[in-house]
């Protein structure tokens, strides 16, 4: 019986033993499947590290930039406070000190002032009452993505407005009217628990309080459950306060509601459409300024409109009565905010800076000074916010070369500033910068005072970034930006601008001698737009006497017409042709609508970390007289 245990037993581990090994091959197995489907996602994915991919605003990354990024995702961590983020709070500090000076601390040449001072603050040196880096008098902040980073710009501007950078006044119980079925005793109750305050001032009292989440705690009903109003605090609403009421006490009444009202150019990006309707500031309240020839926007333009709307007659509107009494309204529009762009999508446009300020400036202090203007829209303090969308451009500001720096001049003056590091200079998406000259203005816009998360009493609580962000999780971006500037220096970023400056000027030369290309329009230092022309459209071109080389015009902005029959051809040429590089493999560029022209032009940009010489230029061009001979 002893000799069949035995054998029992030595059965059971050689079982145990395959098992074991089964269940280690399974899930090396699994393993390989995995990097199988890994494989198969990168093989069937586009290739964005191409050097001829030119399809997008983004491209190549740098090797610094993404090893940045797999530090930042190996820690898997949050930045909305130093006690989850220590180190990337404190990255994030000094990346944003040294934007902004280089924004900001400029002189009239563009120059930066005091270069000879060490950049940004140490921990120690930093301001608890700032939510940025820590310099006194500006703001700023990392935000996913240009797009929203706008929607920041056209927020804070419009809480600047309404309260500068003090904490806009919050209703932290909106029951203040009850039905008739309310006792006394319970209206009063309800009187009692509807209060508004700050909110900093939300920040006081029990500061270490859990937050509280229920519904009945925001909006409060009667035990008994009987029906009860919700009204909004009119002072809060941008409605007139008299229209939470319709007991008016007089026949007619006559008061003014503002509108505020946003300016951009018709090159400018698509976002702030969508930004206007988020804040609810609405598309009727978005001025689209018309642009010159180059695509800048038209600052005579801008100030005529600006003075139109400022001198306009508020016409009467609306209505409305409660038994025989009515009131009118008169409607007042009021600048507020103006979005200048630096680096159109398509062209690659920089509106004149220097010149939009002064417009705004000017009409700012008319505002200020009108006294039928001050009594119309009792404050004598309105401020005409400039934000430059720097999203494609905005890297320009590391360049120390004349005629890239000179694109940003008067920078140094506007109200805030963003740009992407992952398109013009490499770091992996999203990586994006806001900065602002108005201390304080992110937190006084955005903070909620979440008590279980922003709480004094934790370790380095009053560096935390988190409050001053409409978003709760926050990336760790700032550190793509940090590793690119720790590595290269900014002289070294703005040198690669300037590589790739020098080399689309090239490309421009080339596109004029050779006789299948022709400029869409007057190139910018960063975008170059270019049609391909077949040799039986360019013999149709000739015949009409234009030339297809560009090289008879003074001015390459005043560029021949081109019959719409012919254009009609041209728009089928550039799909065909971007068609057939693509699925070659060998080319990803994209066809734009422009402006002055009735067809689609290719574009090409250098964007991302994308080495790329005279020999480069030769064999892009070749490539598209090669697939496009037969069209």
């Amino acid at each position: 019986r002893n000799d069949d245990d035995d054998n029992n037993n030595n059965n059971n581990n050689k079982n145990n033993n395959t098992d074991h090994k089964s269940l280690k091959q399974l899930q090396l197995d699994k393993v390989q499947q995995m990097m199988k489907c890994f494989q198969m996602i990168q093989t069937y994915s586009v290739n964005t590290n191409h050097p001829y991919f030119f399809n997008q605003l983004f491209g190549a990354v740098d090797p610094v930039a993404l090893a940045a990024e797999v530090i930042a995702l190996s820690v898997n961590t949050s930045a909305y406070t130093w006690e989850t983020a220590p180190v990337f709070t404190l990255i994030e500090r000094e990346v944003l000190a040294h934007v902004h000076r280089l924004v900001f601390h400029r002189d009239a040449g563009g120059l930066l002032k005091d270069s000879n001072k060490s950049w940004g603050k140490t921990k120690d040196d930093v301001s608890h009452k700032n939510t940025g880096a820590g310099i006194e008098g500006w703001d700023g902040l990392m935000l996913p993505g240009g797009s929203l980073s706008n929607l920041t710009a056209l927020h804070v501007a419009r809480h600047y407005a309404k309260y500068g950078t003090h904490p806009k006044p919050i209703t932290t119980n909106y029951l203040t009217s009850c039905t008739s079925a309310c006792t006394p005793q319970q209206t009063a109750s309800c009187q009692n628990n509807s209060t508004t305050t700050s909110s900093s001032s939300s920040w006081q009292g029990n500061d270490h309080e859990e937050e509280k989440k229920e519904q009945d705690e925001l909006y409060p009903t009667h035990s008994n459950n009987h029906s009860s109003t919700i009204v909004i605090d009119p002072s809060l609403s941008s409605a007139p306060s008299s229209m939470a009421n319709d007991n008016f006490e007089t026949d007619l009444e006559v008061e003014s509601e503002s509108d505020l009202v946003a300016f951009v150019s018709s090159e400018a990006h698509y976002s702030f459409t969508k930004a206007v309707s988020v804040t609810g500031i609405g598309t009727e309240n978005l001025i689209v300024i018309p642009t010159l020839p180059n695509g800048q926007m038209d600052v005579q333009q801008l100030d005529r409109l600006m003075m139109d709307l400022i001198s306009e007659k508020h016409e009467n509107y609306g209505s409305c009565a409660s038994a025989s009494r009515s009131r009118r309204r008169s409607r007042m529009r009021i600048p507020f905010f103006v979005a200048v762009t630096s680096g159109s999508t398509v062209r690659g446009s920089f509106d004149d800076i220097e010149a939009i300020v002064e417009v705004c400036r000017k009409h700012e202090e008319r505002m200020n000074t009108d006294a039928n203007f001050i009594k119309k829209t009792k404050t004598n303090k309105h401020k005409i916010w400039v934000h430059v969308d720097g999203a494609w451009g905005g890297s320009a500001i590391f360049s120390s070369r004349h005629d890239i720096r000179s694109l940003m001049n008067g920078v140094e003056n506007v109200d805030s500033f963003t740009f992407n590091p992952h398109k013009l200079i490499g770091a992996p998406q999203q990586t994006t910068v806001f900065v602002t000259r108005h201390e304080g203005i992110l937190k006084a816009a955005n903070s909620s005072g979440a008590k279980y998360l922003f709480d004094s009493r934790k370790n380095g609580a009053e560096y935390d970034l988190g409050d001053a962000s409409y978003t709760c999780g926050r990336r760790t971006d700032a550190i793509k930006l940090w590793a690119l500037w720790k590595f290269h220096g900014p002289h070294g970023i703005g040198k690669s601008l300037e590589e790739k400056v020098d080399s689309l000027q090239y490309f421009v030369k080339r596109v004029k001698e050779r006789r299948n290309f022709m400029l869409a329009c007057d190139p910018w230092p960063f975008n170059v737009n270019f049609f391909y022309i077949p040799e039986r459209i360019r013999q149709r071109l000739l015949d009409i006497g234009v030339d297809t080389t560009n090289n008879s015009n003074e001015h390459d902005d005043v560029l021949p017409e081109i019959p719409h029959d012919i254009s009609e051809e041209l728009a089928k040429v550039s799909v065909e042709l971007k068609l057939r590089l693509h699925q070659s493999g060998e080319m990803l560029i994209p066809y734009q609508p422009l402006s002055n022209q009735k067809a689609d032009c290719f574009r090409i940009v250098l964007a991302g970390y994308k080495p790329f010489d005279d020999s480069d230029v030769e064999k892009v061009l070749d490539l598209m007289e090669r697939y496009g001979k037969d069209l």
